[in-house]
This record gives C-alpha cells, sequence and structure tokens, in this order.
C-alpha cells in the first residue's frame, strides 16, 4: 500500500505514518454518504492525485483507495460484477458491442455506487464504459518501441510491445484457500501525455503519464519520481506492474432508486 501512495506523490515510511497520513486526508477531504451509515471521504490534489477512505456505519475504517483521476477515453466493458472484497471484474472490449480484448479486475472509485445500484430494485449495470488509471508499482522507461522490444532480448516471446496482461487474475504457486484476485496487470504501451506534478498535501513528486497500450487502451499512469530516470515524454514506451483502478462514470441511487 505504501509504494502506491508514493506513486501519487506521498511518503509513507511505516505504520505510524500511514496513520497520521489517513488522519489528515479524512480531515482535508469531503464527506459523503454511501447508504448503510457509511461515509465516503474524498480527498483530491493536484494532477489529478485521489484518496478514497469509506468509514463504516460503526465508525471503523473501511477501505482505502489511493488512485488517479482518469481522464483518457473510456473503454466499452460487460459482464460487470463485485466481488466480495470490493474489487471489480470486467471484460474489455475492442469497440462497443465488440469482442473481449481481456478480461480485468480494477479498483473503482464508484464501487458504493456499484454495489448501491446492486441492491435496488434494477440491479448494478452489467455494461458499462470504464475510464482506467493505474499506479506503477514497477516501471521502466524506454526511448521508443523498438528501444523496448532490443531491451526485452527474447524475453516475453510472442507478446507485442504493447500488451495488457491481467497478472492479478493469476494464482500464485502455493496461494491458501483464502485467495483472490487482485487489481494489477503488466502492460507496455505508448506514453501518449505526459506532465510532472508536485502534490501539494504529501510534498513528493509524480508523474502523470497517458499510455496507449493493447487495442488502443488508454491508461492514465501515475508513477514516484523516483521511479523514473528522468521525466517521461510523449513517444517513449513504458512497461510494468500496476495497480488498476477506475471510474465508470455511476451516480448513486436516490431515495426511490433513481439515480440522484
Amino acid at each position: 500500500m505504501a509504494s502506491r501512495f508514493a506513486a501519487i506523490g506521498f511518503e509513507v515510511r511505516d505504520r505510524q505514518e500511514y496513520g497520521g497520513l489517513l488522519r489528515r486526508l479524512y480531515g482535508l477531504g469531503r464527506a459523503e454518504p454511501v447508504g448503510g451509515g457509511a461515509v465516503r471521504v474524498v480527498w483530491t490534489g493536484a494532477g489529478g492525485a485521489r484518496v478514497e477512505l469509506e468509514v463504516d456505519g460503526g465508525g471503523a475504517l473501511a477501505y482505502v483507495l489511493p488512485c488517479l483521476v482518469p481522464r483518457g477515453a473510456p473503454v466499452p466493458v460487460r459482464r460487470i460484477a463485485l466481488a466480495p472484497d470490493g474489487t471489480a471484474h470486467v471484460e474489455l472490449l475492442d469497440g462497443e458491442g465488440g469482442r473481449t480484448l481481456c478480461p480485468l479486475p480494477v479498483a473503482l472509485t464508484d464501487r458504493a455506487e456499484l454495489r448501491a445500484l446492486g441492491r435496488g430494485p434494477g440491479g448494478a449495470p452489467v455494461e458499462g464504459r470504464l475510464r482506467l488509471s493505474a499506479l506503477a508499482e514497477r516501471i521502466g522507461l524506454h526511448a521508443d518501441a523498438a528501444a523496448y522490444d532490443a531491451a526485452r532480448d527474447g524475453r516475453t516471446p510472442g507478446l507485442a510491445p504493447d500488451f495488457l496482461i491481467p497478472s492479478g487474475l493469476f494464482r500464485p504457486e502455493g496461494a491458501g484457500r483464502d485467495w483472490a484476485p487482485t487489481a494489477h496487470a503488466l502492460f507496455a504501451g505508448e506514453v501518449v501525455a505526459a506532465e510532472r506534478v508536485r502534490n501539494e498535501t504529501g510534498g513528493g513528486v509524480f508523474h502523470r503519464l497517458r499510455v496507449r497500450t493493447a487495442g488502443g487502451i488508454e491508461v492514465d499512469v501515475a508513477a514516484a519520481g523516483a521511479r523514473l530516470p528522468r521525466d517521461p515524454a510523449p513517444g517513449q514506451w513504458v512497461e510494468g506492474t500496476f495497480f488498476m483502478t477506475g471510474s465508470l462514470g455511476l451516480a448513486m441511487p436516490g431515495p426511490a432508486g433513481r439515480p440522484e
């Protein structure tokens, strides 16, 4: 979790600092009810850095999500399903009503809305349009696609320079019965936009990138400044391991089951 906060400019070195950061963001954030007596507190900062804290009806912290507000083109998805741990599972499509590109687990900023809609008479949507973002846990930067191909030197054979692999669906060897998929993916692609951002609350620097990967899918990526040797630029290539987040653009249903 600490590395995910670093991706949006927060340095967290130990549990004490982590607790202090959450208390600070709770005080700075905007509170909104999400049903069942629960409250979601949302802090949003420069460059679209975002942290969500969900507090249940008993006052206990139930969920923490650091993420990046996505701004890229939405991707059509179907078979949307929310797992018990709050991770959403979707199928990415190559166009409206098109073929499946791949399944993907993702942590949604509107998971509470999806959950609330699921309790209503119409049920939760099973199709939609998803804007994707990601926090870099490991990231490499290359001059272009050719340089990335050369750097692979025969590794990952059969993969195109732009690929997307839902690694969070792969069960590790020796995983116990309580194992569940996680919102992780491996992907590579071209940087189509880049900016350097300083987190005004945490003080750290991060890079906000837009990456075009397999099937033309756009992913907004946040990467800690220390993870890259230089500022990325459009036309360069990145690859790595990412925690996947995103938004379906859902609204909380009103008292009569209608979106507010």
